[in-house]
């Protein structure tokens, strides 16, 4: 059949979820080959998904702050993978996928659960000492630090003149639609924005980490994997460093965990995941600035702000970082 403009072989549907079909380059599930990388930009519907899965993002700072108000913040992050981990759980077994593990790779997952815990405990932190939209900013600089990671660390994704040009304008376009919410800051507030950052940096790590595992890993097992090793750790995190497991609950902060957990953690990570598996890491974070700039739409679409000019030209340039770096060698 073909899909996106390319020809993909009809194979078993449960063999793409074992990684043993081809896939389809229309289904962000499905996998294929391991070691087979687009040329160029990916595919139209791959794209729709990409941009989809980042507007599923946007909205999600602010779901997280929602929940802070409620939840402590090692508290909330257990709580965010224990709905996770039951999402994925559930559509596994919708799926039919079938959940096995090689166990000579628990080393790999085991210390992937620990940058999970790392880089998760880490972010909550910083979202309760700073505000959603300068979280957004520094968060988002991830893929600044990705590219630079897997240039060393993964075979095949050299960070070319382009690559490193695309990224370059696309920060420029992040820091363009947040430039005035940046300005000032107290201690507390920009400690919050290191926090933040540090994390963006082990959010790369984990992203270069998994991409050198999904090859050999359906990715159900390895996003459900580093969930169930992290779980137990943010908990026992509550337990010695904070004063209670929930400060209050109203329907507000029930939402936006349900929306944290069940959709963004659970549902979209495993999709990005899959995409990890076909695509190289370099082209797909260059997507993530789209991110922080849909929180923003969302925002003027669900609470009234203001759309300004520098938000269009941002996304001007953000567009146009992404199309330099999936531009073909």
């Amino acid at each position: 059949m073909e899909v996106g403009g390319e020809k993909v072989a009809a194979g078993d549907h449960r063999d793409e979820w074992k990684g043993r079909g081809r896939g389809d380059a229309g289904r962000p599930f499905a996998e294929e080959s391991p070691g087979h990388f687009r040329a160029g930009l990916p595919s139209p519907t791959t794209i729709s998904y990409i941009v989809s899965l980042c507007a599923l993002w946007g909205g999600n700072m602010v779901a997280m702050k929602v929940g802070l108000q409620g939840v402590p913040p090692l508290s909330a992050a257990g709580f965010r993978f224990l709905l996770a981990s039951v999402s994925v759980l559930l559509f596994a077994l919708v799926r039919r996928v079938r959940l096995t593990v090689d166990r000579g790779l628990w080393p790999h997952f085991l210390a992937l659960g620990a940058l999970f815990v790392a880089q998760h405990s880490v972010f909550f932190l910083g979202l309760n000492l700073t505000s959603a939209s300068r979280s957004a900013v520094f968060l988002f600089t991830q893929p600044v630090f990705t590219v630079l990671l897997a240039h060393f660390l993964v075979p095949g994704e050299r960070l070319t003149p382009a690559r490193a040009g695309g990224i370059l304008i696309s920060l420029v376009g992040l820091l363009l639609v947040f430039g005035e919410r940046l300005a000032g800051g107290s201690r507390t507030t920009l400690f919050g924005d290191t926090l933040v950052t540090a994390s963006a940096v082990a959010w790369a790590l984990q992203s270069v980490y998994m991409k050198r595992l999904v090859a050999r890993v359906n990715p159900f097992v390895l996003t459900l994997s580093q969930m169930v090793v992290a779980l137990p750790w943010f908990f026992l995190g509550n337990l010695l460093f904070e004063p209670r497991l929930v400060n209050r609950l109203d329907s507000r902060i029930v939402l936006a965990f349900l929306y944290q957990g069940c959709i963004i953690a659970g549902l979209t990570f495993v999709a990005w995941t899959a995409l990890m598996r076909r695509h190289q890491i370099g082209q797909l974070s260059a997507f993530i600035f789209l991110t922080p700039i849909f929180g923003v739409f969302l925002s003027w679409l669900l609470l009234g702000e203001a759309i300004t000019l520098p938000l269009f030209a941002g996304l001007v340039l953000v567009t146009a970082g992404i199309a330099v770096v999936n531009r073909p060698a």
